[in-house]
């Protein structure tokens, strides 16, 4: 008898990047925010967001905080299973 059979591995990666400092002047979209509402904005509007000034590489807000460098990595909830085919 043969049986066939794989590992299957799941896990997921934490990844903390360098900050990116954004002036609000820059962002005429959030003028007359406050602190709390320009969060807000920014967290649901990044990737339509320009990119910050010196970051000429990246299309948008979200791809210049994503090409940042990273400063933490961790792997978690690691779970390995045996799959039969």
């Amino acid at each position: 008898m043969e049986i066939t059979l794989r590992m299957i591995e799941t896990y997921s990666t934490f990844i903390s990047r360098e900050s990116l400092t954004i002036n609000t002047d820059d962002y005429p979209e959030l003028q007359g925010m406050t602190e709390e509402e320009a969060k807000e904005y920014i967290s649901s509007n990044a990737y339509e967001m320009a990119a910050p000034a010196g970051c000429d590489w990246a299309d948008n807000l979200s791809d210049a905080l994503e090409q940042q460098d990273t400063i933490k990595e961790k792997i978690t909830d690691n779970e390995f299973e045996i799959y039969f085919e």
